[in-house]
């Protein structure tokens, strides 16, 4: 998903070995096998659970009534949802597991799935599923499953995801005499639509084309299309692939787009003003932007009229999407493992799916349900199909990620800041980048 929230998990989690796990989240391996603990008059005491998402009350009214269902069918577990606002969720989330205080289940963004299995903070799930002989992996979308696999461990269930797409203004087209997008397009098309779709009034831009801001996840797609990457495939270099020829190359047209006279994307700081990208495309200031269905909701109670495409293909036909997902995982100094598994796979299964992609701001993970919305679907079929597209950033390839992703976001800035040329910002962020990985 766009995220609501970012953060870096490797200081506050680094003196997590120091601390005493002395609560909730105490490491007592073997609690919580069987439902219930026995207190003195031979009765059993109810296990008690915490789960967390990003966000609020209201937006988690799904999972409260998932939670609240949970606690109805299993009489001997009480669990609790305790949402977090999206913008204090990553340090509140960091410390609590430092001090040994985190939830027994919680929510994690794919960029972060590496990032948190390296602190050892996730319990793995493939011993419980092993011995799990009701729970198929199989209802699963498999290109989420792997993405929730570690190094040939499973650590997270799938909440639900949402592929990265096109989505056009109609009317904005419609009063240019401009074609939709097409299956056909290439990025060049694209740009050239974008020239067409921007407009001055008195020196002063009132319209733009298309969004190229520095959002890391539409960059990467136009960068795999144009056949190169900010990093190696297993994330231990950046030097020739951040900086390399490609890359520059290709990048010197995408950062030509929000600068220069004949700019036809806002600034950071132009989308900032106009109150941002969601806003600008709903009041015909944006004509195009890659983002995922998370906008679907707003774009339905507004009065516009919009399309979602295909991201558009590279030069030689290469087309390329990216998935954002959420996946819950288990604290693995949780006192109750067995029942957060039992949670984990509430929280994940079908009727969760279902109740969670009616509002259509996210799709089921899971086939079935997947299906089922394919079946029904119009407007937003591209979007779906992306995901058949879809590559793996280097956050999600390497423990890395996060140095490269930093690095590669501050060379964008600086050149769009204008402090340095392009190719001098980049071959900065690679020295930077290679000096602080762990090969």
């Amino acid at each position: 998903m766009k995220k609501k929230w970012s953060y870096t998990i490797a200081t506050v989690l680094a003196g997590a070995m120091l601390l005493s796990a002395c609560s909730s989240g105490g490491a007592d391996n073997n609690a919580g096998n069987s439902a219930g603990t026995e207190n003195a008059g031979g009765s059993k005491e109810k296990v008690k659970l915490t789960f967390s998402i990003w966000g609020d009350v209201n937006t988690g009214a799904v999972e409260q009534q998932l939670a609240d269902e949970f606690n109805a069918a299993h009489p001997d577990i009480e669990v609790k949802f305790e949402p977090i606002p999206g913008d204090g969720y990553g340090t509140k989330l960091t410390t609590s597991l430092a001090s040994g205080t985190a939830p027994d289940v919680f929510l994690v963004g794919e960029g972060d799935f590496i990032s948190y299995v390296d602190k050892g903070v996730i319990e793995p799930l493939d011993d419980y599923i092993a011995k799990d002989k009701a729970f198929d992996l199989n209802i699963y979308q498999k290109n989420l499953i792997d993405m929730e696999q570690i190094g040939g461990k499973l650590y997270y269930l799938p909440k639900d995801f949402n592929p990265l797409a096109l989505w056009y203004n109609k009317k904005i087209f419609d009063d240019a005499g401009v074609a939709y997008p097409s299956e056909s397009w290439t990025w060049d098309d694209m740009f050239a639509a974008a020239q067409k779709l921007t407009k001055q009034e008195n020196g002063k831009y009132t319209q733009f084309g298309f969004n190229a801001g520095t959002w890391e996840y539409p960059i990467y797609t136009y960068l795999w299309a144009n056949g190169t990457d900010i990093a190696n495939e297993d994330g231990t270099k950046a030097e020739g692939f951040m900086n390399g020829e490609k890359t520059v190359k290709a990048l010197e047209k995408y950062v030509a787009l929000s600068t220069g006279e004949n700019r036809v994307s806002p600034t950071p700081q132009d989308t900032q003003t106009m109150g941002g990208d969601s806003s600008m495309f709903m009041t015909g200031k944006l004509a195009m932007m890659v983002t995922g269905r998370w906008i679907k909701s707003d774009l339905d109670k507004s009065d516009v009229e919009y399309g979602s495409a295909l991201i558009p293909k590279g030069a030689d036909g290469t087309r390329a999407g990216i998935i954002a997902a959420a996946g819950w995982a288990m604290n693995s100094k949780t006192k109750h493992k067995a029942e957060s598994y039992e949670l984990m796979k509430w929280l994940s299964g079908a009727d969760a799916q279902k109740l969670r992609s009616k509002n259509g701001l996210v799709l089921p993970a899971t086939v079935a349900e997947l299906d089922q919305v394919k079946a029904t679907e119009e407007k937003d079929k591209p979007v779906i199909e992306m995901m058949d597209f879809a590559q793996k950033p280097v956050t999600l390839r390497s423990v890395n990620g996060p140095v490269f992703k930093e690095a590669f976001t501050q060379a964008l800035e600086k050149t769009l800041l204008g402090k340095l040329d392009l190719k001098s910002a980049l071959d900065e962020a690679a020295k930077d980048a290679d000096a602080k990985i762990t090969k």
